[in-house]
């Protein structure tokens, strides 16, 4: 991206914490993926999700040591960092994410998901306890609600109460299905969305990331596909506020004047 970083702050490439990676070979491989890739900055964000997902701190700084040790073999050219994907519901989840320090690399801002088929009732409550102790929410995958599917303007809920919001990359390439595309490009196009994350399972043997940029720039611009993969991703490791809102300015091509068609016709 000349000169620009490319960074992946949701995946699942951590081995046997979730339904990610189910072993190191798996890991190895997808690691060797994000190297040829050119993402030169990764955040392992497995879920954590009391009573199915219990990927603690402790048990995750565990894994993650290990991975370090295989770093300088498989991608040495990527920074690693360790967060959670906190599945936000239960009044007890918001002091887990304190507990458990799952900020990422330090900052105040946290990855969060809800239920896919219809947000929780304590959903807002929760995302106002995080905004009251100081957080920055970053709510995954926006575009695959429900919710936002069926209506993307429903995003602006989130935005009102300072969360921020992460695209897929699959939803981009129209891994999954085209509303779900539409609803994301939706979002990019209002100037709503803020990162992209590959959300990668290690199932495909494919790693998207570079290919969802690609058309994004393609779609928007360079400014849009560098602001999502690089510049917010950046403020957001150090700490840095990020604004919720931003115009999306598309270049209007100057229409031709009868003259100039006219040669275009004759080859002039």
């Amino acid at each position: 991206m000349d000169g620009e970083t490319m960074i992946d702050i949701h995946n699942h490439i951590l081995p046997g914490l979730d339904d990610g990676s189910k072993d190191i070979n798996t890991t190895i491989n997808y690691l060797q993926l994000v190297q040829a890739s050119g993402v030169k900055k990764l955040v392992f964000t497995p879920h954590y999700m009391p009573g199915f997902y219990d990927s603690t701190r402790e048990k995750v700084s565990a894994i993650f040591k290990q991975i370090i040790d295989l770093k300088t073999v498989h991608a040495p050219d990527v920074e690693f960092y360790h967060s959670a994907e906190v599945y936000l519901n239960g009044e007890n989840i918001v002091n887990d994410i304190i507990k458990e320090n799952f900020f990422i690399n330090n900052s105040q801002y946290v990855l969060v998901e809800n239920n896919l088929n219809g947000f929780t009732e304590d959903l807002y409550q929760l995302l106002y306890q995080m905004n009251r102790k100081g957080m920055r929410p970053i709510l995954a995958h926006p575009e695959r609600y429900m919710e936002i599917k069926n209506d993307p303007s429903r995003a602006d809920d989130f935005l009102q109460r300072d969360v921020y919001l992460q695209i897929n990359t699959g939803s981009i390439l129209g891994g999954y299905g085209q509303q779900v595309q539409n609803a994301a490009f939706e979002l990019i196009d209002r100037g709503w969305a803020h990162f992209l994350g590959s959300d990668c399972h290690c199932r495909s043997g494919v790693y998207d990331y570079p290919q969802a940029v690609e058309v994004i720039r393609n779609e928007f611009d360079d400014k849009i596909a560098t602001l999502l993969s690089s510049t917010f991703p950046e403020r957001m490791l150090k700490n840095e506020i990020i604004p919720h809102f931003y115009m999306v300015k598309k270049t209007i091509p100057k229409k031709k004047s009868f003259l100039e068609k006219v040669l275009d016709f004759f080859g002039e």
